[in-house]
Order: C-alpha cells, then structure tokens, then sequence
C-alpha cells in the first residue's frame, strides 16, 4: 500500500519588504506561514494600479481619460473601481473631497511631481499663515464631481471636456486596501505606504501595532503613538507639501468651495478607520473645515477617530481616540 506523506508545514516568521511606488516608499511586514513572494505581488499590484492611475504620467490611463474631449471612454475595471470609490466619498462628504479639484491645484502651482517644484523654505509659516497670505477671492469651480458619470455594464465614463480628475492621496489608501485584501488571512500584516497604513490583527503576544505619528513642525520627532489591532490609519497635512508661487507660500489640499488652497487652523489631521481610503478622505476633509469644525466632524462619524494638531500647537482628538493613545506630547518627542 502506497502511503501519502504529509507536506510539512512552513514554521511562522516575520518576512518584511519595500519598495518605492506613487512616489513614496512602500513598507510590509508579515508574520506568516506563507512563503514571502507573496509580498511581491504587493509590489506588483502597485506598480499596476500606478500606471493606470497616476496624473503625473502622460501614458497612463487616468491622463488619458483627462484628455478626452467630452466623448464617452472606455475604461479597465480597475480605473472604473477607483473612479467609483472617488464618487461615492465625493457624495459621502458632501462635495468637501472631490477628485475633480485638478485644474486648481495645477493652477495653484503643483503641476508636476512634487520633487520638481520650488519648494517652500522651512521657515515658512504653516496654519493661520496661509489664510493671511492667500487671495480671498472666492472662485466657484466650472465643474464639480457631479459632472462625472459612470456607466459600469458598458466600463464606460462620461465627462465635460473641461474636467479633469486627480485620484491622489485617495488613490494610494484605496490602493493600500486593494492590497491589504490579497494578504488577508494570512497571519498579522502592516502595509505602510508613505504613512497610509493598515494594520490587519496584531503582532505575536502584542495587544496592537505601536504606530508613530511624527510631528508635522519636526518630522525628526513624534507627536503621538497610537496602539493600531484591525485598523487603517492616514494622515493628511499642509505642513509638508509646500510650495512658493508668485511670492505666495501653497499647499496641496484644496478646498472644492473656492478652488483655493484650504485656509485652515489645523495643519495635520491623522484619522484611523476601517479602510484606508476612508481615513484619507475623512483626514482631508476635517483638515480643509479647520481645528473646531473638523474634530466635530469627525466625532460624528460612526466608526472613525481622529487627532487634530493645530496652527498654535495645540493636540485635539475625538473621544474614542484616547483608547488607542500610547503617548501623546504636543511638544514632541525622540524614538
């Protein structure tokens, strides 16, 4: 009689992995029983949705949907997805994230990768000083994210020829889900993809993942340290992309209302949520409302907890968000 062997079980260990993509660094860290090629198609699953959804490429297929001239186009499933999920939090947030903000963020400057912009000197001043320096002219945008319509039997999308959409820091948290899916069940994962995070369970005998938030005036200190079991964090700030313009200090997160770089008190929000691309959304939208109205925002959403660092240094944060504190010091501090 033949017997059949049993195949040997692999023995769990930590494999980690990184790489670059949508101009950040991409970090993994698994504790499996799997062997760790699967952290390539991680890789690979970037270096896909990349090509097809980045702006800063003349090739990729968001550029080209860009410069369609009004007539219908025939898009990937994967384009249509993130199209999708952009509209849906669009609606969710009441137009305060739209991913047809493009033409005024090129017109506020950011028009190429940021690593080829004049950036703005360190001294700079963040928070209340942008609302002191910009224009107060208050420019209703030609075209909002309700002028996108989507046909999925036909993959087919509508748009004017004038609008033009920037997926962005929504497309990398959407992204870091699509791959913190395919690793799903494996065993505990953190994907950090230039401060998107996911943190699926927790590491072996720990009660979570210790997760630094660095402190937007020193990013050589933290501000805060949160214990993350199940949860996906995103940070969005007007203290790091900064550029000048015609004497003017810009920043990247634009408000839908006037079509102007935010005036805003806050200058970083971070919020944890169930998906990353939620806490993306939610992190830019309290940024763009302010310090107050943001953190009240936040408070009202179901399943979200946020933390405010204000103009004049203050640390604000949603009542549910104190379970998750490890640290907290407005001041910062050193690893």
């Amino acid at each position: 009689m033949m017997s059949l062997s049993t195949p040997t079980q692999q023995p769990w260990r930590w494999t980690g992995y990184s790489f670059r993509a949508m101009n950040t660094k991409v970090q993994t860290w698994l504790y499996s029983q799997t062997d760790s090629a699967v952290l390539l198609d991680v890789q690979r699953l970037f270096t896909s949705f990349e090509k097809r959804l980045s702006r800063f490429d003349p090739q990729s297929e968001l550029s080209r949907l860009n410069a369609a001239a009004g007539e219908a186009f025939q898009a990937s499933p994967i384009l249509l997805d993130a199209l999708e999920a952009a509209l849906l939090a669009a609606e969710a947030t009441c137009g305060l994230y739209d991913p047809t903000t493009l033409p005024a963020l090129e017109q506020a400057g950011y028009d190429r990768s940021f690593e080829h912009i004049n950036q703005a000197a360190p001294s700079a001043p963040v928070g209340n000083g942008f609302a002191a320096n910009q224009p107060n002219r208050i420019l209703q945008p030609s075209y909002t994210y309700r002028s996108v319509t989507l046909n999925r039997a036909k993959r087919e999308v509508y748009k004017p020829a004038g609008v033009r959409l920037d997926l962005g820091g929504m497309g990398k948290g959407w992204t870091v889900d699509r791959a913190a899916d395919k690793l799903h069940g494996l065993g505990p994962f953190l994907l950090n993809a230039g401060g998107d995070i996911f943190a699926y369970h927790s590491p072996p005998g720990q009660k979570g993942w210790e997760i630094d938030l660095v402190h937007p005036l020193n990013p050589e200190a933290n501000m805060a340290r949160l214990l993350l079991h199940h949860r996906a964090l995103a940070t969005s700030t007007i203290a790091k992309r900064r550029w000048q313009r015609q004497g003017q200090t810009m920043h990247h997160l634009i408000d839908p209302r006037t079509g102007q770089p935010a005036q805003t008190d806050a200058v970083s929000v971070s919020v944890v949520a169930d998906r990353t691309m939620t806490a993306e959304i939610y992190a830019k939208v309290a940024l763009i409302l302010g310090a107050e109205l943001g953190l009240a925002y936040l408070q009202s959403l179901p399943t979200i907890e946020g933390l405010i660092f204000t103009a004049d240094s203050q640390i604000l944060f949603t009542p549910g968000l104190a379970s998750l504190l490890e640290r907290i010091e407005p001041a910062g501090y050193l690893n």
